[in-house]
């Protein structure tokens, strides 16, 4: 489940290479050399053992501003309490450090446990993407991108002249690009890594290859979200940062977030590091279940939403940078995505985390 983002491992890499010089950010690894910088090197040596918490760790941050309203207290119990007790007996038995349930846009139920507390933040990991396919959606509406069957050449015109030029920007959030998927986080020179711990994502994700054609199957890569990231800026003319806060973040009534960024004044890490806290999250997951409706404006339309939950032809269990449903037993040759207990609902789709350290299950904020 590594590749849902990094399972970084960076004591492990230094043990299994012999480094044998480091001058001038070159670096010679088993007879390599690669060149890194500084602060390449430095996320590698000291990066946390728990990365979804330690958020002290991630710099630089650039602010996400919100417009802060907590969500009201539910004065009525509108699910029997023995099912809330099941609710949190599984997820205390699982480790959690937080538990919200909402019904009809109120707290039912919010716990929190391991120091975590409702001002805390923590990294989003992969529930940033599904906030990317969002900003997608919000961006064809205002017509900055005319359709998610745009070629993605269009907006990165680096990619007209080979392969890529064949790939749109569904084909990037169905993860069924064809891109190059370098996810091994026990090597320095893959891509993901150098994505994760480098200074310059948007240059490692626009530089990777094709390797086969898109549309013919479902690949996991962190790489589509960070061009998808690419695109939003370059087709908006605005910030990533910018558009997050205005479009969404602040409509949503949501707190100050943040995200981080590769260097100072650099680019923002789309596919995996946005840190918020837990009622936001339980915000972005009552945005689906109100059909993009907030306090009665339309923030993203139901339609876009319509097709973000519709599965890939290559792979039913996801969306547009959303899991559709989590499976008890893993696919032969496929990939896993397995939850300890099968969905009761079947209309439940969900937002996943690394390892599912973070995860939002929609049809619970009904």
């Amino acid at each position: 489940m590594s590749n849902l983002v990094p399972k970084f491992s960076p004591k492990a890499i230094i043990r299994s290479r012999s480094i044998g010089i480091v001058t001038g950010g070159l670096v010679v690894i088993s007879g390599s050399a690669i060149a890194l910088n500084w602060t390449f090197l430095r996320r590698v040596v000291t990066h946390p053992d728990n990365s979804i918490t330690n958020t002290d760790w991630y710099k630089p941050l650039a602010k996400v501003k919100g417009k802060p309203s907590a969500i009201p207290v539910a004065t009525s119990k509108s699910i029997p309490q023995d099912s809330l007790n099941k609710i949190l007996a599984y997820a205390q038995a699982n480790n959690s450090s937080a538990l919200l349930v909402l019904h009809k846009g109120e707290m039912v139920l919010e716990r929190y446990w391991r120091n975590f507390t409702p001002t805390s933040t923590s990294n989003s990991m992969s529930l940033s993407k599904t906030v990317v396919a969002l900003l997608i959606g919000i961006a064809i509406e205002e017509g900055h991108i005319d359709s998610e069957l745009d070629p993605v050449a269009k907006y990165i015109p680096e990619w007209s002249e080979d392969e890529r030029k064949k790939i749109t920007l569904q084909d990037l959030m169905y993860m069924q690009s064809g891109l190059r998927n370098e996810d091994n986080t026990y090597s320095l020179t893959s891509d993901l890594v150098q994505m994760y711990a480098g200074s310059n994502a948007d240059a490692v994700a626009v530089n990777i290859p094709a390797i086969q054609s898109p549309g013919n199957a479902f690949d996991y890569n962190n790489a589509n979200t960070q061009i998808l990231g690419i695109v939003l800026e370059r087709a908006t003319g605005e910030k990533y940062v910018d558009y997050l806060s205005t479009r969404l973040w602040q409509p949503l009534k949501a707190n100050d977030a943040a995200i981080w960024l590769d260097q100072p004044q650099g680019h923002p890490k789309t596919f995996c590091c946005l840190f918020a806290t837990p009622q936001d999250w339980g915000k972005v997951g009552q945005l689906f279940i109100n059909r993009g409706n907030v306090n009665n404006k339309q923030i993203v339309a139901s339609a876009w939403l319509d097709k973000m939950t519709q599965p890939s032809s290559v792979e039913s269990s996801y969306g547009y940078q959303i899991w559709l449903k989590a499976k008890t037993k893993a696919k032969p040759g496929g990939i896993d995505r397995r939850a300890s207990q099968p969905f009761l609902a079947k209309d439940t789709f969900i937002s996943m985390g690394h390892l599912f350290n973070e995860s939002m299950l929609f049809p619970l904020m009904t």
